[in-house]
């Protein structure tokens, strides 16, 4: 029976629970969730409207636009008068005449952009979520308590109509198409498609919900109408982005509560009265889990301030004390550090109180500084670039439920026994999550630890918004809105978001890009010189700001090499990485079979059975965190050269062969040393072996427990993680397939055609 510490004081957790439930809180009883392989089943008729619409697939074209029903705009290439910019506000109605448009969101796998804001496919609803105390599990209702209603009106192939957002701030405007191709195939029954339940209901565990399922659609190339120059009116875009920059970096997303009830206690946390685990040193939240110090003119006052909410953007379901009301409004203060904040709440058994949680910024924070222009040095934690030292050695630190723990393992030592995931914890590579760690197998979440060690590299949103395929769900989950109505799940936090302010939210997001072109040149200036190649390709040794001023477009020699690694890049990453609208990424979703993964696949792509094509944007600095989706390939040179993908290779052995390690250079200039320092990408990954005492056996136990961490006899004091022994076994144990699904020789099987080609492919793609 758990007890929950306060001080002196002990609080019975199943009894108070009780008591809470007798008084009538909204805390509510878990049973489980809907398990999609019994839920979905395949639709054959909208499939074969799909293939239909597949089989008709024109270049779109834009003729004319109309607000509210009067012409606007037409396309007249050989008037001598340029045709004026339709001029937008938001709740028009326009209407959009051509051809070539398709059959529309649902059908197709179309967007519509107006600058970075994606015109809303989906109807998004706000389910009413509840906790099981006892339990310590989230789940949500069929009732809602809020709803964000689509834009798209109607769609066919020559007419769309649709609403103008309330968080558009500028143009273009631009119609992207691309057709469903077909479906991928199921890893557990392979002649039959895979079948995925509607992100936005798979919290709901009534057994009367109805719930809707989609396939995982292949998909065809992008095609585009111009970009059509439009004129944004809308006044109450500031308020919204205001709103949005304070939720970004003020507010909490619930998880300080969420932690204080886990008995996380981030006040000892940033009052070093915490101790490292490995070392017994003082803890310090800087080198341990990549925080930040919040200093003026580095990050915005929203960051400093103390910033009231009212209401809280996401109601959270964890009752208040002993089941009263829970606070709705409220303050929220810094706690010294970027992304980690106090917010007032009412703890279920203290009462009320403030905690400090983190949001955003703490792990889509990255602290650089720059030579803007000669002589003048910008430092910027600059927001939607992921942080390249984030850890989650915050959880090590006190008494965090879930570390320390009795729990079955896997079904090789399925027994309840005592385990201390410390160690694993401590090495997971810095700039990378994993859901499932610090829960408790058997409890019943959706991300229970599951023993399959899966980091998932921390993504940069920058250029966020025009993605449909959110988190590597399928389309159902339409984009960052979509995903973001249950923000920061599941790393702590509870509820789903407010519609007005997951619009707050998503305007602030599409003004990230903001540094964009600055960080980009910088990023090409520190390569070449770290290259030797910055005086042949400008012909001069000037300094940072004055490359960053003049940019590397007005250097012929830097532009021919960009030029060649643009020709490269069409030819052997544009089939995945192009689009029509600058994500680089047409979202396509590859099989786990296919792309394959140096770490275990997520549980969310374990559901998908397939990872999403990344979209590329500030890849100078996302590369400082590692690459692909587990974050584990060192640098750019390194994921495009040919050797990396060519078994027997030395850069081949390096990454996916075990051997002693031999801590290869860093991947560049700028990048962070890690911590520990022993472990560095380009490299095995190994975790050290603990002392033989009570402690250290119960770390051990909880590694072993782990089926792809294994010893060398040269080397017994290390476990070391055997890629190519997960590459041979994965599946039956983890996804429930008759036999190994069978990956790929390398994760992510396609590289340059030829090792000449990689410092000019690196060079364009330094540019995206």
């Amino acid at each position: 029976m758990r007890k929950f510490p306060l001080g002196k004081k002990y609080f019975n957790i199943p009894l108070v629970a009780t008591l809470i439930l007798i008084a009538g809180c909204p805390a509510g009883i878990f049973t489980k969730f809907p398990d999609q392989e019994d839920v979905c089943k395949f639709d054959a008729v909208r499939e074969g409207v799909r293939s239909a619409s597949a089989a008709f697939f024109p270049d779109p074209q834009l003729e004319s636009l109309s607000i509210n029903g009067g012409l606007a705009w037409q396309n007249l290439p050989d008037s001598p008068i340029p045709v004026p910019p339709p001029v937008l506000s938001p709740g028009q109605t326009i209407t959009l005449r051509g051809s070539g448009f398709g059959s529309g969101p649902d059908i197709d796998y179309t967007k519509i952009m107006i600058g970075n804001t994606r015109v809303l496919e989906t109807d998004l609803r706000m389910f009413e979520q509840k906790l099981d105390l006892i339990k310590q599990v989230n789940f949500e209702t069929k009732d809602t308590h809020d709803q964000w209603g689509k834009y798209i009106l109607s769609w066919s192939d020559s007419e769309i109509n649709f609403k103008v957002p309330e968080h558009v701030s500028g143009g273009p405007l631009i119609v992207q198409v691309q057709k469903r191709t077909g479906y991928n195939l199921s890893l557990l029954k392979p002649t039959d498609a895979h079948n995925v339940i509607d992100a936005q209901t798979k919290r709901i565990t009534d057994e009367d919900f109805k719930h809707k399922c989609d396939v995982v659609s292949l998909l065809s190339e992008a095609k585009a109408t111009k970009p059509l120059a439009v004129t944004v009116n809308n006044p109450g875009f500031n308020n919204l982005f205001s709103l949005g920059e304070k939720i970004f970096w003020s507010y909490d997303f619930n998880i300080g509560l969420a932690h204080a009830i886990r008995n996380l206690d981030w006040n000892k946390i940033f009052g070093y009265q915490t101790t490292d685990p490995i070392t017994g040193y003082v803890a310090d939240p800087a080198l341990l889990f990549g925080a930040y110090h919040a200093i003026s003119n580095e990050v915005p006052s929203a960051a400093i301030d103390n910033v009231y909410f009212d209401p809280y953007p996401q109601p959270t379901p964890i009752p208040g004390y002993l089941g009263g009301d829970q606070l709705t409004k409220g303050n929220t203060r810094s706690s010294g550090w970027v992304g980690y904040r106090y917010k007032e709440a009412s703890h279920p058994y203290t009462g009320k109180g403030e905690w400090i949680g983190f949001n955003c910024a703490s792990c889509h924070g990255y602290r650089i500084s720059f030579e803007a222009s000669p002589g003048s040095v910008v430092t910027k934690v600059i927001p939607g670039l992921p942080n390249p030292n984030w850890s989650m050695r915050w959880s090590l630190l006190g008494d965090m439920k879930g570390i320390k723990e009795s729990e079955p393992g896997p079904s090789f030592d399925s027994s309840a026994k005592d385990i201390d995931k410390t160690a694993l914890i401590y090495h997971m590579p810095q700039g990378a999550g994993e859901h499932t760690l610090v829960r408790v197998k058997g409890e019943g979440s959706e991300t229970d630890n599951d023993y399959q060690f899966s980091p998932i590299a921390i993504p940069n949103v920058t250029n966020y918004m025009g993605v449909r395929r959110s988190l590597s769900h399928t389309e159902s989950y339409v984009g960052f809105e979509g995903s973001y109505i249950h923000s920061e799940e599941p790393d702590g936090a509870t509820g789903s978001m407010k519609a007005k302010e997951l619009q707050a939210l998503t305007a602030y997001m599409t003004k990230l890009d903001q540094y964009d072109k600055p960080l980009r040149q910088v990023g090409i200036y520190r390569w070449l010189k770290s290259k030797g190649k910055l005086i042949s390709q400008t012909g001069i040794n000037l300094g940072e700001g004055s490359f960053v001023q003049a940019g590397w477009e007005s250097f012929p020699g830097v532009a021919e090499s960009i030029n060649r690694g643009k020709t490269v890049y069409q030819r052997d990453c544009g089939s995945c990485h192009s689009d029509k609208i600058g994500l680089n990424s047409n979202e396509k979703m590859f099989k786990l079979n296919e792309v394959g993964r140096f770490f275990a696949p997520t549980v969310y792509q374990k559901e998908q059975q397939s990872i999403r094509a990344n979209f590329l944007r500030d890849m100078y600095w996302v590369q400082h965190r590692g690459l692909l989706s587990d974050g584990h390939v060192r640098n750019l040179e390194d994921l495009v050269h040919p050797d990396r993908c060519t078994e027997g290779s030395g850069l081949y052995n390096s990454y996916y062969t075990l051997h002693t390690s031999v801590q290869p250079a860093l991947g560049g200039p700028d990048f962070p040393q890690p911590y520990p320092a022993y472990n560095r990408k380009g490299d095995v990954f190994r975790v050290i072996k603990s002392p033989n005492t009570d402690v250290g056996n119960k770390r051990n136990r909880f590694i072993e427990r782990h089926k792809y961490f294994v010893t060398l006899p040269n080397d017994p004091d290390w476990y070391y993680w055997d890629y190519q022994k997960m590459r041979r076994e994965y599946g039956p144990e983890e996804m429930g397939t008759k036999q190994p699904i069978g990956m790929p020789a390398a994760p992510h099987p396609w590289c340059a055609r030829s090792a000449s080609e990689v410092d000019d492919l690196v060079e364009y793609i330094l540019t995206l």
